[in-house]
């Protein structure tokens, strides 16, 4: 087991480390919504950004971008569907194009790395790609709110269950270590309902999934385009890492423990041009990592990050920084 490998492993073990495992990660693609047009040219470019990205940053561990793959099959065509239509949906099926050829991407991906190092792969939960499919949260409510419960049910019954094959077989086919897993609450005033009857099932059946194939999960509850979520709605998710916009949310790293007292947290860098990690000086990065560190106390479950995917064109050299500065000091009385 490489040093890095060990290092993480003792973090999720809740033992004491020489350092903390740090962690960023960007998109590769100029427009990560975009469809490639074929498997051949997706792969290429996505792998090829991981393989730079790899060798020029050498990450203590990684989140496997699925850029291109952010649309599940024929979900725009329910936008016009009736219930009738919406209850003859069935499953793509394992051997669909659109699973196999991530669980190839993942191969591809891992094909790069130089060390071993533990890898989780980006998939969203099933309301985020019907929100992909259905224009936005608005779209999503109106959805819900414009069918029989049976129809929805079904809809989010079978894309819950392609998701979690999914996630099953970038583990156990793929070789990732576990899925950096997606999720928010709907941006909408109907959206505690539609969450606590649609939304946090589907959710715990695709971790759950992924937990039983022997994953090592990350939940990442997303604030992207400043999106707010009520953190307490995930407290009690199956997942081993949990990853939140601290920025948005106004809940540092160290002040999540009480929300999730038993999983490792992820994260305390802001991931904007306007954020330390982007703008700041060496020093600043490095005076930022150590006050995250020192939060924290003598408590190393956690992992230093930022709080989503951080600008393309961001100095490696900030990002490097805070790996540098990563070291877990003594703690003085």
């Amino acid at each position: 087991m490489s040093e890095k490998r060990t290092r993480f492993q003792a973090v999720l073990d809740g033992e004491a480390v020489d350092r903390i495992p740090t962690g960023f990660w960007y998109h590769f693609f100029e427009d990560e919504l975009v469809e490639a047009t074929s498997q051949a040219d997706l792969i290429a470019d996505n792998v090829t950004g991981h393989q730079k990205f790899i060798l020029n940053f050498e990450p203590d561990f990684i989140k496997l971008m699925s850029d291109g793959y952010f649309h599940y099959p024929n979900a725009a065509n329910w936008r016009t569907s009736t219930d009738d239509e919406l209850l003859a949906v069935t499953s793509i099926g394992k051997d669909y194009v659109w699973l196999t050829e991530q669980v190839a991407l993942v191969k591809s991906q891992h094909a790069q790395f130089s060390e071993d190092i533990f890898s989780f792969y980006n998939i969203f939960a099933p309301a985020t790609y019907l929100k992909f499919a259905l224009g936005g949260d608005d779209q999503l409510v109106n959805f819900v709110n414009g069918h029989s419960k049976q129809a929805i049910q079904h809809i989010f019954d079978i894309v819950s269950q392609d998701i979690a094959d999914l996630a099953v077989a970038v583990i156990k086919q793929g070789s990732a270590d576990g899925i950096y897993y997606s999720t928010q609450n709907i941006q909408s005033t109907s959206d505690q309902t539609i969450f606590n009857q649609w939304v946090k099932p589907s959710d715990l059946t695709v971790l759950k999934a992924a937990k039983a194939a022997g994953g090592t999960n990350v939940l990442h509850i997303c604030g992207y385009e400043g999106a707010s979520n009520r953190l307490t709605d995930f407290s009690d998710y199956p997942a081993d890492i949990v990853n939140w916009a601290t920025a948005v949310e106004g809940v540092t790293l160290s002040q999540g423990r009480s929300i999730f007292p038993n999983q490792v947290l992820l994260g305390g860098f802001g991931n904007t041009t306007k954020d330390v990690l982007y703008q700041g000086t060496i020093d600043d990065i490095a005076a930022a990592t150590q006050a995250i560190i020192t939060a924290f106390g003598d408590d190393t479950r956690f992992l230093i990050g930022a709080d989503c995917t951080v600008p393309r064109d961001i100095d490696l050299k900030h990002m490097e920084a805070a790996r540098k500065a990563a070291v877990k000091q003594p703690i003085t009385v």
